[in-house]
């Protein structure tokens, strides 16, 4: 029989690997920066534009206004603490970085325990350098 099962993936932390997501992370962080930024702009343009339709569509543009930007403040802090916990990491740290599935053939005498135990692959600059069932290397 063939199920399905989870590979984890985990990445060895090199120098060239933590700048890679750092400047990532920055990216991301000025993008939201932006967004923040163009968002007061069009929301002044929509609390002009509400105005004339009445207090009630004034009040429902501040409460979308707020949510909006409650939510980008919240991605912007949640980026800058991945971007803290990452320059604090040490090099040559396994990482996870997600999940895979893929499919293992189960036979009558297999021991469960070894099967839920999985499988992981780690990567090292994007290559792949072991791969490990139930905790123990594959050659």
């Amino acid at each position: 029989m063939t199920i399905r099962q989870p590979v984890a993936v985990k990445v060895i932390l090199t120098e060239e690997t933590k700048q890679n997501w750092l400047a990532e992370l920055r990216r991301h962080i000025n993008s939201t920066i932006a967004e923040l930024e163009e968002l007061e702009f069009r929301g002044k343009q929509m609390l002009r534009e509400a105005e004339k339709q009445g207090e009630a569509a004034v009040q429902a543009a501040q409460q979308h206004l707020e949510n909006e930007r409650n939510q980008r403040i919240a991605r912007r802090e949640q980026l800058i603490q991945q971007l803290t916990q990452i320059q604090q990491m040490d090099l040559n740290t396994e990482v996870p970085n997600g999940t895979l599935e893929t499919t293992a053939d189960i036979h009558i005498g297999d021991s469960w325990d070894k099967i839920l135990l999985g499988s992981e692959i780690v990567l090292k600059d994007g290559i792949v350098v072991e791969i490990r069932r139930n905790g123990i290397k594959v050659e």
